[in-house]
């Protein structure tokens, strides 16, 4: 990440904000330079997809565009199932392969449910599994919807699995006792989850 020089020649410069992402890459409208407790402030101005931004630096952080991935693929990704919608929506590595016991994966795997099918969180949730810091630069909102409930099935059928396992080898009652353990924010969640039929 490098951080772009503040002053008048950034006019025009495309940009984007080190703290937020999501807002994609801009272009620099404005800067005007003042001062504040004896240090130089600027006032800077980009023009993002979303509308236009008045940024204070410092505390605001500019830095050049990073590049994000695209869903243009070579065939050996799509063979390998590598492709950024396949990103999208496989359940992460960490979540499936956890070395503990039952309630160790179950516990790792109710984490995923602070995901919901809302539409903030479908965006924060396409962030975080591929790294684009504006996924509806990449995809829809509908097929970001659709890619969200394939993981959730996904991410559905492993807990139901973990569930199952505990319960097979420890009994019911442990089962409630890892389920009642879970924070309570993915709780109700995984109830729900855990209480679908198939």
């Amino acid at each position: 990440m490098r951080e772009v020089a503040i002053g008048p020649e950034l006019v025009g410069m495309r940009v984007q904000s080190a703290a937020r992402p999501d807002w994609g890459v801009g272009t620099v409208t404005r800067v005007e330079r003042s001062s504040s407790a004896g240090e130089a402030v600027f006032r800077v101005s980009v023009q993002f997809n979303l509308g236009l931004k008045h940024l204070l630096v410092p505390p605001a952080r500019l830095i050049a565009p990073q590049p994000e991935p695209t869903r243009r693929n070579g065939w050996l990704d799509s063979l390998g199932c590598n492709t950024l919608d396949d990103r999208l929506r496989r359940l992460p590595a960490d979540a499936l392969e956890v070395l503990g016991t039952p309630a160790q994966k179950l516990g790792t795997l109710a984490k995923l449910y602070r995901w919901s099918d809302d539409a903030t969180a479908i965006a924060k949730w396409a962030r975080a599994q591929t790294g684009v810091g504006d996924p509806l630069s990449v995809w829809t909102r509908d097929e970001l919807e659709v890619a969200f409930r394939d993981f959730a099935n996904e991410r559905d059928a492993a807990l139901r699995a973990a569930a199952a396992r505990i319960k097979m080898s420890e009994g019911p009652e442990a089962l409630r006792r890892v389920l009642d353990a879970l924070p309570e924010e993915t709780r109700p969640a995984v109830d729900a989850a855990l209480s679908r039929i198939v």
